[in-house]
């Protein structure tokens, strides 16, 4: 989290001044925050330095860095938001993809640590959800982006039909490894064929719906790019329809309006998608509640 959450930040406010206020921020106020808080302040002022340098956004300046990397010889930066609108959203759902990915291994990792068989191979984040959800994102990619034909009969068979079949019948199979029979649940007199295909066909239609919605979901990290440009532009249209004299000042308020506005709005937004899209799909709640050692103190009566 302390990865995703830093870099999520960077990419959806960058910009290279803000950020560096942000980090002077930070260490400014290490005393009354606290180290922990101070060095979590920093590091996403860092962050939405380098990616701001990257959109080449100086408060709002757009134009500002050009030069520098013309002179170093990289024409393809900075990122021109709304020149490259297509790039960055594709980017946005390509770095979702990626992130939803390592969730599911992390899932799978800690249902083989439990034993449970149900979670690590059959369940929508096992193997079997792993190999479906990376084999549809592969086929679109590669048909769409690439027009390169990859749902193949034998690729649609094995890995899309095949790994669907493991998680509808992700019970029944489990259930067989584990005790090496086959029983459709673990409670058999309550669940008849027909409850087990209904029940099933609508978690399938869920975990389908989740799988798109949870991808498109990180829309929002592309979008959010689109907005801070979009409100930085707004800042510098107003400074330009103001007076001279007045044109530092509403520089300095827009520019401290939009930090602290969409800051708090991007790190809500961020904890959002950790949550949803990310934590939800290996993290269970459950186990032992944790009870600390205490002391009973009892009155003695003479």
């Amino acid at each position: 989290m302390a990865i995703t959450y830093t870099l999520l930040f960077g990419i959806m406010f960058g910009d290279l001044g803000q950020g560096l206020l942000i980090v002077l921020g930070g260490l400014a106020l290490k005393k009354k925050l606290g180290a922990k808080i101070s060095g979590l302040v920093t590091r996403l002022g860092i962050s939405s330095m380098i990616f701001g340098t990257l959109y080449g956004s100086f408060f709002g300046y757009e134009e500002l860095l050009d030069p520098v990397f013309e002179n170093i010889g990289l024409d393809f930066l900075p990122l021109k938001v709304f020149k490259q609108t297509n790039f960055i959203l594709i980017t946005a759902v390509a770095i979702g993809v990626a992130l939803i990915v390592i969730s599911m291994i992390l899932n799978i990792y800690i249902g083989f640590k439990n034993k449970d068989y149900e979670k690590a191979i059959f369940g929508c984040n096992g193997i079997a959800g792993l190999v479906f959800y990376s084999s549809v994102a592969a086929g679109l990619v590669g048909t769409l982006m690439f027009d390169v034909k990859v749902m193949s009969t034998p690729f649609v068979i094995f890995l899309i039909v095949i790994p669907l079949v493991c998680i509808f019948c992700r019970t029944p199979f489990s259930i067989a490894v584990k005790y090496k029979q086959w029983r459709l649940s673990e409670d058999e007199e309550k669940m008849t064929v027909g409850n087990f295909i209904v029940e099933n066909f609508f978690e399938m239609f869920e975990f389908l719906l989740s799988y798109v919605s949870n991808t498109m979901s990180f829309l929002r990290v592309g979008g959010f790019v689109l907005s801070h440009a979009g409100m930085m532009l707004v800042v510098m249209t107003l400074m330009e329809m103001c007076s001279a004299a007045a044109q530092p000042f509403v520089l300095v308020l827009g520019n401290l309006f939009v930090m602290v506005m969409e800051g708090m709005i991007v790190a809500i937004q961020i904890i959002r998608l950790e949550f949803y899209e990310i934590f939800s799909r290996f993290y269970e709640g459950g186990g032992k509640p944790f009870e600390p050692v205490g002391v009973k103190f009892t009155a003695q009566t003479e």
